[in-house]
């Protein structure tokens, strides 16, 4: 499956600012992390009220990803980079 068309696919439609919309996809073996970068205006759109936007698309990215045999997390980050913790 094409995670980054997937998450971008969806998540287009209900931006303020999709052109600002960035997914990478970064895995190793069968661990495979989604990454969404957005303008800060946008994530309260992708977080959705109490969560449950961005809850319902790592379900939908966990389910595919176990058909497909890999252990799939998906990540929001505003800016450019995700910061070290």
């Amino acid at each position: 499956m094409n995670f980054e068309a997937f998450v971008t696919d969806v998540l287009t439609p209900v931006l303020d600012h999709p052109e600002a919309l960035r997914v990478e996809v970064k895995g190793e073996g069968r661990k495979m992390d989604v990454l969404i970068f957005a303008e800060p205006k946008d994530r309260g759109r992708i977080i959705g009220k109490g969560g449950r936007m961005i809850s319902s698309l790592r379900t939908l990215a966990k389910a595919a990803g176990e058909k497909a045999g890999l252990n799939v997390s998906l990540e929001l980050y505003d800016g450019d980079e995700p910061r070290e913790r």
